[in-house]
């Protein structure tokens, strides 16, 4: 079963909520996905819920644009010391996306300071 969450529900299938507070018991998910997902300013508070909703050794899929991180391995490290995940690959063959998996760690999150991503700027064509 795929669910689907996001701030405004556009389509029936998509549940409305904040990412930050998903409708969803503890250790729920097999996998999680997040694409261009990481908008908000609380987006630390985004992967603290995802960390809570999966299951143990779930995944987590991340697709971000690549313009909007300024230290990645500063990222990274907030993901893994802070936030409680491990990270199973790291792609940055495309140009404009980064692509990260990671796995659940046992560890549970631990209070974290955002590292900042840059806004996301979308040019006219």
């Amino acid at each position: 079963r795929v669910l689907c969450f996001d701030l405004v529900a556009g389509k029936p299938q998509v549940t409305a909520c904040d990412a930050a507070a998903l409708p969803l018991a503890d250790g729920v998910l097999d996998a999680a996905i997040f694409c261009l997902a990481l908008m908000g300013s609380n987006y630390v508070q985004f992967l603290t819920e995802a960390h809570r909703a999966l299951k143990p050794r779930g995944m987590l899929k991340i697709a971000e644009v690549r313009s909007r991180f300024e230290s990645v391995d500063a990222w990274l490290g907030m993901m893994t010391a802070s936030l409680g995940f491990e990270l199973v690959a790291r792609d940055e063959s495309n140009t404009h996306f980064l692509l990260f998996l990671f796995r659940k760690g046992a560890a549970p999150p631990a209070p974290a300071e955002a590292v900042p991503l840059k806004p996301c700027l979308y040019k006219r064509r």
